[in-house]
């Protein structure tokens, strides 16, 4: 039995509840179900990684959605979960959208077919996300993790989290793994480095 971790972005517990039980319901997989406020679903979709990202789409809009994707070096699924029909505009920046009058098979269903869907696209777990390209060259310039935090206007959560992730991915704990790895992967130039070092 495979295991997905589902985030709930939602800030109804009655629907929150609902949809715990029909998710943990399904025989298909077993799911860990993670609750955020929209203030948190950033930073903790880049820490726990879910699969699949259910969200009223009031909390987490299209931009937003954008910026995730933007700074995952993953592709989880996103579903809008709403009361009536979305306009097409923000229905579309979904991968799918379930309404609270979907049964709990057309739930379970929209959920396992995401799932399959990621799960049939290669392996991108090793590629850095644009940001934590962006961190790594911080890095290779000596900024501190609160420089480059203001360069990128990130948090510096955000930023420790990204090393994180870049140590994680690339098997490298070192500034100067990592500097040779930027110029390996033309990051940086070596003749950027040679001034920095002088």
């Amino acid at each position: 039995m495979k295991h997905i971790t589902v985030m709930l972005l939602t800030d109804s517990a009655v629907l929150t509840a609902g949809l715990r039980a029909i998710i943990s319901a399904t025989k298909e997989v077993s799911v860990t179900t993670l609750t955020v406020t929209a203030e948190e679903a950033e930073a903790r979709i880049g820490v726990t990684r879910p699969a699949v990202v259910i969200a009223d789409p009031l909390l987490l809009p299209p931009p937003t959605v954008n910026a995730i994707r933007n700074n995952c070096e993953w592709r989880p699924a996103f579903i809008s979960f709403a009361a009536v029909p979305l306009p097409k505009a923000i229905a579309n920046a979904y991968d799918a959208n379930m309404l609270l009058t979907d049964t709990k098979e057309e739930i379970i269903g929209t959920i396992t077919r995401l799932t399959a869907e990621a799960e049939a696209q290669p392996d991108s777990s090793r590629e850095l996300s644009p940001r934590e390209k962006d961190v790594v060259v911080g890095i290779v310039k000596g900024l501190s993790n609160k420089e480059i935090a203001a360069e990128i206007n990130v948090s510096v959560n955000t930023v420790m989290t990204h090393r994180r992730n870049i140590a994680a991915k690339l098997q490298i704990h070192s500034a100067a793994g990592l500097t040779i790895y930027a110029i390996v992967s033309k990051l940086v130039n070596i003749e950027d480095i040679k001034d920095t070092v002088s």
